[in-house]
């Protein structure tokens, strides 16, 4: 943009007719563009680094004083509740060791079957001969069941617990506590712990809050396993009512009442009985996760991510070991078998005259190589002794994760409790079936497993040709590549992504702070002392910092001063700076951007929103959501027009019927709306 900037300002000024340079050819012309590309993907880059530390330093300048900022970020406030979080996590791992020793989880797994192939139990609908697996109707993240004893659900989320509805930033965690014990007390059906959420962004900043009370003797029976249809034809898992008794009673003694803060102000509670969602949906993973190699590579992640938590809270957690001989115990009982029995998927073959030219088995050759090259499904392989155990493992350490430390490994997302994890990830996540990976889903997952670049196959052949040719194919290929490649490769970054994140907690020296939006500590205090001197001549230097205007001979006499003089300024510079690194470095950071805070999963979908997820058949030509198109490309409603405004209302649009707004009557406003969508006019 730049030299066509110079080139019309050229023109402008010489009146000059510009003529295209023809000695150029069309490989120089290509090779320019792609240099152009190089240097505006640097200036973007450096762009981008500084408008994400200056959108940070914003973000934390605005709430580090808030307390759900201090509890996650200071280190002697996060650190003191971290102490408390361990002693409430001692009882959730005695529970999941007891239910595994139990065998709870024999038949537990994250392999998920195709609605379309469920018989509604947890089993597969019977197949005939040659019959292959419904890859391609699988579009949605709700698009797959649990197989069968896999939907168990933690029994702590039916124990009686009170909701906060709505917590103020400035009322911290301790005072909550110490009005939660002085008016529901530590005896039986009393406090037990208190789990506060995430701070909602679009309710400025307010948070929700749980009261989960300890068993009193009219609690809830065990909970049945069974698993029943909804009427959905949905597996649902059926729960006990929550125990009303316990919590009513503690809800009287709570409600409405007010936490006193004489520091930063008194708040009123108000609280209601808490229920569970009773049929959570389990989302479905990238087609990506169900590679062997994908699976691999996961396992190896999550033994490493539960040895980080168990040595960060110094307990005395075996989870690998008691996981690997339970699930060689499994093994040599013969129990682990595929959640999707194989299928016979032999090739029929056509009957041919003899002496048929020898033409068409080249053809029939080419084709089939054609069809596979377009993403054709593979015939379906069997797992064999050695992935099963592989995945009954990984299985087995994700949902450990979310029962002891309420941790989503595929989220991202670490919680203080079982109801706020169950608000972030409903019901978890499932694999697709391995049958439905295509060839060039294997070769995608097989690169990201490697840590190799995405494979571009049609852009890698293009560029090993010679001529002029492979300029057009690869341009052709830019803006009209097939829709199974943008999906791939929007599954390979999202993968990557989701690496990038559990880094952030493995090795956090490894990652590039800058990237991030931060900045080495000491880089970032000499670049913000350099705006508070100014060098007025060759001798003499002036301090600007606030309140001083002193004036020396040298800088480093000047540096002297700010530490012996200004120490509490620059000390507060410093843990300015550590806040920052700290809040860009937690990869489950609130965005300084509403939106973007609502889009990576902090926060449900507000009423009428489609779910959020990793939709396998996602693209731009047939996306749209609550029915609202009206972009170039989109489908078009009725009249060939648009229909921008499908399920939205008018302002002081009256659903009831009546005529209290003081407009239009009810009729005419729908005859007026309906005639200018139907033109187009809106």
């Amino acid at each position: 943009m730049n030299e066509k900037i110079k080139d019309d300002k050229e023109h402008a000024r010489t009146g000059r007719r510009r003529e295209p340079d023809r000695n150029r050819g069309a490989r120089d012309s290509q090779e320019e563009r792609e240099k152009e590309k190089a240097k505006i993907q640097v200036a973007y880059d450096a762009y981008k680094e500084d408008l994400q530390a200056k959108m940070a330093r914003a973000f934390v300048s605005e709430h580090k004083k808030e307390q759900w900022f201090k509890e996650r970020y200071v280190p002697e406030i996060r650190d003191e509740f971290k102490a408390k979080l361990q002693d409430f996590r001692r009882s959730a791992y005695g529970q999941w060791e007891q239910d595994l020793e139990s065998g709870i989880f024999d038949e537990f797994s994250l392999e998920g079957i195709p609605k379309s192939e469920s018989n509604g139990a947890g089993g597969v609908i019977e197949k005939e001969e040659g019959e292959a697996t419904a890859a391609n109707e699988i579009l949605g993240v709700g698009d797959l069941v649990p197989v069968n004893g896999a939907d168990i659900r933690d029994e702590n989320q039916f124990q009686p617990t009170l909701l906060i509805k709505t917590i103020a930033p400035h009322v911290s965690r301790q005072n909550l506590e110490a009005f939660c014990r002085e008016n529901l007390g530590e005896e039986e059906g009393g406090f037990k712990w208190l789990s506060l959420s995430d701070p909602n962004p679009s309710k400025r900043y307010h948070r929700i809050g749980w009261v989960m009370l300890h068993p009193s003797s009219d609690s809830a029976p065990p909970m049945d396993r069974a698993n029943p249809e909804d009427e959905d034809g949905d597996v649902a898992i059926r729960s006990p009512p929550p125990p009303a008794s316990a919590a009513e009673k503690a809800l009287e003694a709570v409600n409405g009442k007010t936490v006193k803060d004489e520091a930063r102000g008194d708040f009123v509670c108000h609280v209601g009985v808490h229920n569970p969602p009773l049929h959570p949906r389990k989302k479905a993973l990238w087609d990506l996760f169900s590679a062997p190699e994908r699976v691999e590579k996961d396992l190896r992640l999550v033994k490493r991510l539960v040895n980080k938590y168990e040595e960060d809270f110094g307990s005395d957690f075996q989870a690998i070991p008691k996981i690997e001989e339970k699930v060689d115990d499994l093994k040599n009982a013969g129990r682990l078998q595929p959640a999707i029995p194989p299928t016979s998927t032999k090739k029929a073959t056509k009957s041919r005259e003899p002496g048929m030219d020898e033409a068409m088995d080249d053809d029939e050759e080419a084709a089939e190589e054609e069809e596979e090259e377009e993403g054709a499904v593979e015939d379906e392989e069997v797992d064999d002794e050695e992935m099963l155990v592989k995945k009954k493992q990984l299985d087995l350490l994700i949902e450990y994760l979310r029962r002891v430390f309420h941790f989503c490994f595929f989220c991202v997302f670490e919680s203080d409790s079982v109801h706020e994890l169950t608000r972030k990830c409903a019901g978890g996540h499932l694999r697709r079936p391995q049958s439905t990976l295509t060839s060039s889903a294997r070769a995608v997952a097989r690169a990201s497993a490697n840590g190799d670049a995405f494979p571009d196959k049609k852009r890698s052949e293009g560029d090993n040709d010679v001529d002029g040719e492979s300029v057009e194919g690869d341009k052709k290929f830019r803006n009209m590549s097939s829709k199974t490649e943008q999906q791939l490769l929007r599954a390979y970054n999202w993968v990557k992504t989701f690496e990038d994140k559990l880094t952030q907690i493995l090795e956090p020296s490894a990652v590039d702070i800058r990237k991030l939006g931060g900045r080495p500590v000491d880089e970032a205090i000499d670049e913000e002392l350099a705006k508070h001197v100014k060098q007025e001549d060759e001798h003499k230097w002036r301090c600007k910092v606030p309140e001083c205007t002193k004036l020396f001979k040298e800088d480093h006499f000047w540096k002297k001063h700010v530490e012996k003089r200004h120490g509490e300024w620059l000390d507060g510079l410093k843990q300015e700076f550590e806040l920052i690194n700290a809040y860009v470095s937690d990869p489950a950071h609130i965005a300084p951007s509403r939106t973007d805070a609502n889009s990576n999963g902090h926060f449900p979908p507000t009423s009428g929103q489609s779910a959020s997820g990793t939709p396998r058949g996602f693209n731009l030509q047939n996306f749209s959501m609550n029915g609202v198109m009206g972009m170039p490309g989109f489908p078009m409603g009725p009249g060939n027009f648009p229909s921008l405004f499908a399920g939205m209302q008018a302002n002081n649009w009256n659903s009831a019927g009546d005529d209290r707004s003081g407009g239009p009557c009810p009729s005419r406003r729908n005859v007026w709306w309906t005639r200018r969508i139907s033109f187009g006019t809106v």
